[in-house]
């Protein structure tokens, strides 16, 4: 889990508009209009009119355009909205590396000259942008082992410790100790019910072109046993 609210840089959090643009837009047009009505009922030079009419008309033209342009505006792409460094080379990097992140900018971590993609935190960390660095931690219950979180009670290779790896006999850790959930044969953990070459027991190998069901070798052109 990433917590975006961590990171360091400020201008990650910008405020909102007050408005905008395409309500004061609107507020612009009603009182155009509204101008321009009042022209009519009161005794208005004509000269005054035409001028009210024609700052009318051009508006409804334009609202349209300008519609356009905040829509374009609204879907400018985030990396170059997120980087603002003034120097070229710096500003080719910091997008080098929101193109990295797939542009999600909450991701990345540094300052003009130094930005970086941090990655993703494994299934058992959190991750922050710290101080300019990209920085992980274990969460609640989980342990570092050899630089990487993971879970005592259920990794096969860190199994109730570090490095206590679970071997063919017993290869699935549930609560923290290593264990078959089928039956031994020859040191390696099977399914007899489902092993061809252990089907029933150990050792009892099904012939070529015949598969294991419930314990029982059959012929899959036959189907499977009825009782399966």
């Amino acid at each position: 889990m990433w917590e975006a609210a961590s990171f360091s840089n400020s201008d990650w959090f910008r405020p909102k508009l007050a408005a905008s643009a395409t309500s004061r837009r609107g507020s612009t047009m009603s009182h155009e209009w509204d101008e321009f009505s009042k022209s009519i009922a009161e005794a208005v030079p004509r000269r005054e009119s035409l001028r009210r009419l024609g700052v009318m008309v051009a508006g409804a033209l334009l609202s349209p355009l300008l519609g356009m342009k905040s829509a374009r505006a609204s879907q400018r792409d985030p990396c170059k909205a997120f980087c603002r460094c003034r120097n070229k080379s710096q500003q080719n990097a910091c997008l080098a590396a929101c193109s990295a992140c797939g542009k999600n900018t909450s991701r990345l971590c540094g300052t003009c000259g130094s930005y970086v993609c941090c990655a993703e935190p494994g299934p058992y960390e959190y991750g922050a942008c710290v101080d300019g660095q990209c920085t992980y931690w274990c969460v609640d219950g989980a342990v570092d082992c050899g630089g990487f979180c993971t879970s005592l009670a259920e990794d096969p290779y860190n199994c109730g410790a570090c490095g206590n790896a679970c071997d063919a006999s017993a290869p699935y850790c549930d609560g923290g100790a290593c264990r078959c959930p089928g039956t031994v044969c020859d040191g390696v953990c099977v399914d007899v019910l489902s092993d061809r070459l252990n089907c029933g027991g150990c050792g009892q190998v099904c012939s070529v072109g015949f598969l294991c069901g419930g314990g029982v070798c059959f012929d899959p052109t036959s189907g499977p046993p009825s009782d399966w």
